[in-house]
């Protein structure tokens, strides 16, 4: 074994770090989502163009590939046997599965006890206590994933399509999801049919930029999702916890909402989800000594 390759795979996109056996990063590469509950056999295929980017970036012949130790970070990969079929679908010989959870709670405070929050296409809540992980959330998109992006979006369309059949009133957010279906409201209906959570997700930046103009419905969506946030913070933390941190592209969005005393308990994360799992390939796999609390 002579590399160590890491990959973060969320529900909007897939990054990948290949690195030598201490951990120094040589090459990235990124691609298309990775959730594995959500279309499996494409999720194996943007994770495999990761790798192979990456590889070439480094300037190391993709025939190595094989040879690496993998610590893949997916989501997805807490579904009843996702983590097994992903990992017996691709090619290392040595490899790891974790969630795209867990490797965002390693980047973000190392392998110690902490608590993060990871709010972007999906949401989950992580927190590791004397050795011991638990989670909040993460069950996916159809019952779970509350505060994030694919839900927002979801919330929105909903509100365009009962604000045209004039059974809620409308507001400008609205009329803008409208027009981008041509005010039809058959196309905006089959767009939800067959969306992704991904796609729900691009609506989300909308509500953000209608509140700041006080947009009503925008407000309403917004405030239940911090509700949301809060009520599962507090739900993941420890009664002892003294911080957490938050994570994502709405992580960075939400942490400016919160109540206290949450707000005052943000702290600052050391990394992010790709560099823990290129650590805990390190761990696994690699040749740097661990910490004594690894």
């Amino acid at each position: 074994m002579q590399y160590l390759v890491g990959v973060d795979g969320g529900g909007t996109g897939c990054r990948a770090a290949v690195a030598d056996m201490s951990g120094n990063v040589v090459g990235h590469g990124k691609s298309g989502f990775a959730n594995i509950m959500t279309d499996f056999d494409l999720a194996r295929s943007h994770i495999m163009t990761a790798v192979a980017t990456a590889f070439d970036a480094a300037g190391i012949d993709r025939g190595k590939i094989p040879e690496a130790g993998a610590v893949l970070g997916l989501a997805g990969a807490n579904g009843a046997n996702y983590s097994d079929r992903i990992k017996a679908a691709l090619p290392f010989s040595n490899c790891r599965i974790q969630t795209d959870a867990e490797i965002a709670l390693e980047g973000a405070v190392g392998s110690g006890d902490g608590t993060v929050a990871i709010i972007g296409t999906g949401s989950v809540y992580v927190t590791r206590q004397n050795g011991q992980i638990r989670t909040v959330g993460g069950w996916g998109f159809n019952v779970g994933d509350l505060g994030s992006g694919s839900r927002l979006g979801r919330s929105l369309v909903e509100a365009a399509l009962l604000a045209y059949d004039g059974v809620h009133a409308g507001s400008p957010v609205t009329e803008t999801v409208l027009a981008d279906f041509d005010n039809d409201p058959v196309k905006l209906s089959d767009f939800a049919h067959f969306a992704m959570p991904g796609d729900f997700a691009r609506f989300a930046p909308l509500l953000f930029d209608y509140l700041d103009h006080d947009d009503a419905i925008a407000k309403r969506i917004v405030d239940q999702a911090i509700s949301d946030v809060e009520a599962e913070l507090q739900a993941v933390l420890p009664g002892d916890a003294t911080g957490f941190c938050m994570l994502g592209g709405l992580g960075s969005i939400y942490q400016t909402m919160l109540g206290e005393p949450l707000k005052s308990m943000l702290m600052k994360p050391k990394g992010d989800a790709l560099a823990g799992a290129v650590n805990l390939a390190v761990a696994k796999y690699g040749s740097r000594e661990p910490a004594a609390n690894e």
